[in-house]
């Protein structure tokens, strides 16, 4: 089943690279890392750009990809530096 659509943040344009590198639920994008998900963008020849990974840390906690704090973005911006 594909849910992704029902995540907050999550339009046409993020359910399809979703679907792109195997994420086709919210139990799939659950299961995976920002780690994994950024190598995967790129081998799929993706811009891996931060705003997917805000829009997803968002989306995740049900809110809308603005309300993301300086320490949401710090967090994720560490965690994706050495990928």
């Amino acid at each position: 089943m594909n849910d992704l659509n029902e995540i907050k943040n999550f339009g046409p344009y993020m359910v399809k690279i979703m679907n792109l590198i195997g994420i086709y639920s919210r139990k799939d994008l659950m299961e995976s890392d920002y780690r994994t998900i950024k190598k995967k963008l790129v081998k799929a020849g993706i811009s891996p750009h931060l705003n997917i990974f805000y829009s997803i840390e968002m989306g995740i906690q049900g809110k809308s990809w603005n309300e993301i704090t300086a320490n949401e973005k710090n967090e994720i911006q560490k965690i994706l530096k050495d990928v």
